[in-house]
């Protein structure tokens, strides 16, 4: 089978047409053992992600039960609010995004 490129201009004596050579390289089996490797490979890639997962979703519960535990109201009804374990939350929360979306 060969490939003719034609272009959609007027022929004209001076162009010429191109032919690609075909292929003849035949298709070859994997081998098994290089198979199972990269299984293997892809498999600790997945449960280091899901750890990334699980471990940046829980810190960041962590962080706002932390926040939560060490705001407090004045007596002017004012809030105070602990933004360093917040911020922690925001970290954690995009550790968890990040690992997320790369699976």
């Amino acid at each position: 089978m060969s490939l003719v490129l034609v272009s959609s201009e007027s022929s004209e004596p001076d162009q010429k047409t191109v032919t690609a050579a075909p292929t003849d390289t035949p298709m070859t089996t994997p081998d098994p053992a290089t198979l199972a490797e990269k299984n293997r490979q892809e498999e600790q890639v997945l449960k280091k992600r899901f750890i990334g997962m699980v471990l940046g979703l829980v810190f960041a519960h962590v962080y706002v039960a932390l926040a939560l535990a060490y705001s407090y109201m004045d007596d002017h009804n004012h809030l105070h609010t602990c933004w360093l374990p917040l911020l922690g939350a925001f970290i954690c929360g995009m550790i968890f995004v990040f690992h997320v979306s790369i699976s």
